[in-house]
């Protein structure tokens, strides 16, 4: 097959000469037919005129790579239908390749007259291709075009569209790699995020176990340093008891003993509940403690 290179240019020795098909076939690898734009809002719009006529504003399209460009509003004028009769007619962008013709130029394709008309179909084979801006009820005994029977056709893509890029990026085969590379990915992360927790809760779980044998230490030191202060003390108020106990006069040993023995002596009232409290021995006479209790 033939290596295929254009557009260059030409010079003494070797000279290029290519044709206008050349350049459409061109412009038509990469930009679709329809009506070239700024910011998404196209020209060559048809709008209703005087009496049967429509008018087409200026504007720029392109069609299978040939442009196209008007430059003054063109008028229309519109068949008066038979009576009884209506019809759909169709302003068109007709790309004519003929060699008798070769242009792009608008017409009014005229519908069938019918009770029930329909837009004419638009030509389009390897000579003529049409793209329609507007159509347009005309109905027998009507003097002006009926503004609600007027479609406005320029961005149905099936009829004409805007002209856009027929480079399309690859996007199914970068979700295809892009699925395939997270699948082997994903397997490789859940098990990095499993070892992590694991590692994490065995954190934990020691850190835990340490702070609970350092309270448990703590605790059982506490204690026992309680109970040896405790003990100590019982013994030396044992030990003063006796002591004074010993050099009270029988009589006054006795008091002291019956005062501490009898029921509490001394009364208090609190919130309208009166309560007795004082010192009285421990259950084996071997220490003295304070108490009070709810007075029945």
């Amino acid at each position: 097959m033939a290596e295929l290179y254009k557009m260059f240019d030409s010079t003494e020795e070797d000279e290029r000469w290519y044709m206008a098909s050349d350049f459409a076939e061109y412009f038509g690898n990469v930009l679709s037919s329809g009506l070239l734009h700024t910011n998404n809002v196209p020209a060559l719009r048809v709008s209703v005129g005087d009496g049967l006529t429509t008018r087409l504003s200026t504007g720029k399209a392109l069609i299978k790579g040939f442009s196209y460009q008007n430059t003054t509003v063109l008028t229309f004028e519109h068949a008066i239908p038979n009576v009884s009769k209506s019809r759909i007619d169709r302003i068109v962008l007709r790309l004519d390749l003929r060699s008798e013709n070769r242009y792009i130029k608008a017409f009014v394709k005229q519908g069938e007259e019918a009770t029930n008309p329909v837009a004419p179909t638009l030509q389009r084979d390897n000579y003529i291709y049409e793209i329609s801006l507007a159509q347009v009820r005309v109905t027998s005994g009507d003097k002006a075009i009926n503004p609600l029977y007027f479609v406005d056709e320029r961005f149905n893509e099936d009829l004409c569209g805007l002209v856009s890029s027929l480079i399309s990026v690859p996007t199914s085969e970068f979700q295809s790699q892009w699925d395939y590379w997270f699948s082997a990915q994903k397997g490789v992360y859940v098990t990095q995020m499993l070892n992590w927790l694991a590692q994490q809760q065995q954190v934990f779980t020691d850190w835990r176990n340490n702070e609970v044998q350092l309270f448990t230490d703590w605790r059982s030191v506490q204690q026992s340093e309680f109970e040896a202060w405790r003990n100590g003390k019982q013994t030396a108020f044992t030990t003063w008891f006796n002591e004074v106990k010993d050099t009270l006069s029988e009589d006054a040993a006795g008091n002291l003993f019956l005062r501490i023995t009898s029921e509490l002596p001394l009364r208090f009232t609190k919130n309208g509940v009166n309560y007795r409290y004082g010192f009285t021995v421990t259950d084996d006479f071997n220490g003295l403690i304070f108490k009070y209790e709810q007075e029945v």
